[in-house]
């Protein structure tokens, strides 16, 4: 079965949002597709509440704790309404809010302890792709934000090349495919009983099923393609 990540971001009001949430609660439960969204986070109650069978993720979490810590969204937020994935290291979130592959590595163990799903964001520069080190890259982030002492129940990694994220740009399918499988074959040295490799990075109707067509390729997590009513209906 394969992943179907919609990150809407800040994309959607609250219509759109109940619109789109709508159309994916008519499906039929499929059997190759899990399909999973995330609201902008204010929205999270409303379309769990009119639609209770959708399943949610949040677009990130914070470290602050509860109390005196204001506008933070704590894990407990997640755990007491039944949200069952997060995810970790967006590059915006990096950009926009500092985090780093520490950060991850935090953010990671308290989903882990609180029984919440990771996507765990991870990908390089133009640079670093341009002079052929995304694989020495990639390991990096691995080992700096997993732990080998650690088992991990489940765990979900969505390479998503920073130069393809909303540039219209991608990664040829066969790099694609020789980074997913590299991810699978690195992640051995860590204790997941489960393991998932997404691609992220410009997906669209063009190119999602040559996409899912890689047999390493476990899914796939979309932005603004996914804000549109005819990508998703593709997964119907």
């Amino acid at each position: 079965m394969k992943y179907i990540i919609f990150n809407w971001k800040s994309y959607l009001n609250l219509k759109e949002t109940t619109s789109l949430s709508m159309l994916i609660a008519s499906f039929s439960k499929s059997k190759k597709h899990k399909i999973i969204s995330a609201p902008n986070n204010f929205f999270h109650l409303m379309v769990q509440k009119k639609y209770p069978k959708n399943t949610l993720f949040a677009q990130n979490i914070d470290l602050h704790g509860l109390g005196a810590s204001t506008g933070s969204l704590d894990i407990s937020y997640l755990r007491e309404n039944k949200i069952k994935y997060c995810i970790l290291g967006h590059s915006e979130v990096r950009s926009n809010f500092k985090d780093n592959d520490q950060t991850v590595s935090k953010k990671l163990n308290l989903c882990i302890t609180n029984n919440i799903t990771p996507i765990v964001c991870i990908g390089e520069s133009k640079s670093v792709y341009e002079s052929k080190k995304t694989k020495k890259y990639l390991k990096t982030q691995i080992d700096n934000i997993f732990n080998k002492k650690t088992s991990y129940r489940e765990i979900i990694v969505a390479y998503e090349p920073l130069w393809s994220i909303g540039t219209g740009l991608t990664p040829k399918m066969s790099e694609i495919d020789e980074i997913s499988n590299y991810l699978h074959d690195i992640c051995k040295k860590y204790s997941f009983k489960k393991i998932k490799i997404l691609y992220g990075g410009s997906v669209n109707l063009d190119n999602v099923s040559d996409i899912l067509s890689l047999q390493k390729v476990n899914g796939v997590l979309v932005g603004s393609a996914s804000t549109k009513s005819d990508f998703i209906k593709y997964f119907k």
